[in-house]
C-alpha cells in the first residue's frame, strides 16, 4: 500500500506543480519517401503543403525549464509527382489524428523572449485519404500501407513571448519522419515513410494554480 502512496505522490507533486493549456496550429510541408523491394525509387516527387493542428496540456517539472506535454494532433499530408516515361501524374492527400506525448526545455532567455527545443512523437491513425492517378481517384483507407497506425517522431526549435501574466504565444519549427508504414518482412525490403516540416504559432495559457512565468 505504501508504494502505491508514493507513486501517487510523485505525479501529484510532478505534475500538479505548474500545468498550462497549448494550442497550436500552421503549416506542413510533407514529403513522401518510398522503396521497393529491389531498392528502386520513385523519382520527381514533389512536397506537399497541407495543415496541421494540435492541443493539450502542458506538465512543468520542478526546476521551471522542463515541460512534459500530453496532448493530441491532427494532420494533413500531401504529395505530388509525375513519371515523364509513363505520361502519369500522382497526387496523395491524406488525413492523421493521434496523440502526442514529448518534452520541451527552455534553454535560454533574451529579456522576455524564452527560447526552447522540444522533442515530441505521436501515434496516428488514418481518418481520410486519397491518391490521384491520372484522371482516377483511389481510396486509401482500405489500403495495408495507409490503414494502420504510425509513429511518427519529431524535434523542433521555438521561442515564446508574454503577451500577459497568464498567456504567451510561441513560434515553432518541428522536423520529423515517420516509421516505415509498410510492415517489412525478410522477403520484401518495401518501405515508406513520410517525411515533414512543421511551422507553427501557438499560445500557452496558465491554469489555475500554476506557479509558471513567462
Amino acid at each position: 500500500m505504501g508504494k502505491y502512496v508514493m507513486v501517487a505522490s510523485f505525479f501529484v507533486c510532478t505534475f500538479g506543480y505548474g500545468q498550462m493549456l497549448y494550442s497550436e496550429m500552421g503549416q506542413t510541408l510533407s514529403s513522401f519517401n518510398y522503396k521497393n523491394s529491389s531498392g528502386g525509387s520513385l523519382d520527381n516527387l514533389q512536397k506537399g503543403s497541407k495543415t496541421y493542428m494540435s492541443l493539450g496540456y502542458a506538465f512543468q517539472l520542478p526546476g521551471d525549464k522542463a515541460h512534459v506535454q500530453l496532448g493530441g494532433v491532427f494532420t494533413n499530408y500531401g504529395a505530388i509527382g509525375s513519371d515523364i516515361t509513363l505520361d502519369n501524374y500522382y497526387e496523395w492527400d491524406i488525413s492523421y489524428v493521434g496523440l502526442q506525448a514529448g518534452l520541451w526545455y527552455d534553454f535560454a532567455r533574451s529579456r522576455d523572449f524564452v527560447f526552447f527545443t522540444k522533442v515530441n512523437a505521436s501515434m496516428e491513425y488514418l481518418l481520410r485519404g486519397s491518391q490521384t492517378l491520372n484522371n482516377q481517384v483511389y481510396d486509401l483507407t482500405r489500403e495495408d500501407e495507409f490503414d494502420n497506425i504510425i509513429l511518427v517522431p519529431r524535434v523542433g526549435l521555438g521561442v515564446h513571448y508574454p503577451i500577459s501574466n497568464k498567456a504567451a504565444l510561441y513560434v515553432q519549427y518541428q522536423y520529423g519522419r515517420s516509421f516505415s508504414l509498410v510492415n517489412t518482412n525478410p522477403d520484401d525490403n518495401e518501405k515508406l515513410n513520410i517525411s515533414n516540416h512543421n511551422f507553427g504559432i501557438g499560445i500557452l495559457i496558465q491554469l489555475p494554480g500554476c506557479n509558471c512565468s513567462f
